[in-house]
């Protein structure tokens, strides 16, 4: 009986801490919901309190306000001083391809082609046959990419590169090398003095929508600067019985002469050769086409490492 008593003794005691763990391990949850709940209260508080300091500018009278002055918040966009740095980058290494007639030197800048106030001024403009079209200095000692198919039926042709607005120096060119298949060529000159050098971005990276512009001489309107965007980045395209993959379809204008010409990024990167149009007409329509840049660097590690 005694024994009895004394084991149930026991086993009460034994349950009452098993009891109060349980009730210590309950209260600790308890408490450390409370905190959670009361550390996201403030954290929330704090972020309320620093998206109104954004949106005025001013200091509010938390401790964990911060206040953002105009010089302290940078939108990240394209203005049209970005534009306007990125065609000063690279336009003095966009060249003229000519047919070769003139004298090899010096020069004045041209006028364009004459026009009449007629519209359009068809006649004029189809006169125009001294322009070829454009390329782009790749490298200081006079190496020039351009297009295939604009020196592929002149054995002689001329460059003309832009020492400013009004001075332009004319040089007899070679071709180094060709490739056909992507409707590129390189060109040399020899000059006394370094050139200025286009800097080549990587190609795979442009996007869709993305901003680009285009400088070329369309119908001899030298160093003309047309704008618009990236239309599609995996275009592919028949010209004669050729199949061109995986070019750039743009809104920019393009025409006659300003193939070979640099299509460049919003940082003054070329990311592409201006090369042809979709029109019925011959002239610019809306739809106008570049070879992406990459396609050119083995030609060109070939042409002037090789």
């Amino acid at each position: 009986m005694t024994d009895s008593k004394l084991e149930k003794l026991i086993k009460t005691k034994k349950q009452s801490k098993v009891n109060v763990i349980i009730v210590v391990l309950v209260i600790g949850f308890i408490v450390l919901i409370a905190c959670q709940l009361i550390f996201f209260g403030l954290e929330i508080q704090e972020r309320t309190q620093t998206t109104s300091t954004v949106r005025d500018g001013t200091a509010g009278t938390g401790s964990g306000d911060i206040t953002l002055t105009a010089d302290d918040i940078v939108l990240v966009s394209c203005s049209d001083d970005d534009l306007t740095d990125a065609v000063a980058a690279v336009r003095r290494s966009v060249v003229n391809i000519d047919v070769a007639g003139g004298d090899v030197g010096s020069a004045n800048a041209r006028k364009g082609p004459p026009l009449t106030f007629d519209m359009p001024s068809t006649a004029a403009l189809a006169a125009n046959e001294e322009t070829l079209g454009s390329g782009v200095i790749v490298d200081a000692r006079g190496y020039i990419l351009t297009c295939y198919h604009l020196i592929k039926d002149y054995p002689n042709v001329s460059v003309t590169v832009f020492s400013s607005s009004s001075v332009r120096q004319i040089y007899k060119a070679n071709v180094v090398d060709v490739d056909i298949a992507n409707d590129l060529a390189v060109l040399k000159i020899e000059s006394d003095r370094p050139l200025p050098v286009a800097k080549l971005a990587n190609s795979d990276m442009v996007r869709v929508t993305d901003t680009i512009l285009t400088i070329g001489s369309p119908f001899g309107f030298e160093h003309t600067v047309t704008g618009g965007i990236i239309s599609d980045n995996k275009r592919s395209i028949v010209i004669g019985n050729t199949v061109y993959e995986d070019m750039f379809q743009t809104d920019a204008a393009v025409n006659r002469g300003s193939a070979g010409g640099a299509l460049i990024n919003g940082e003054g990167q070329v990311v592409g050769v201006n090369t042809a149009i979709a029109s019925p007409s011959g002239y610019f329509t809306g739809v106008s086409f570049a070879i992406p840049i990459n396609k050119a660097r083995p030609l060109l590690l070939k042409a002037i490492d090789g």
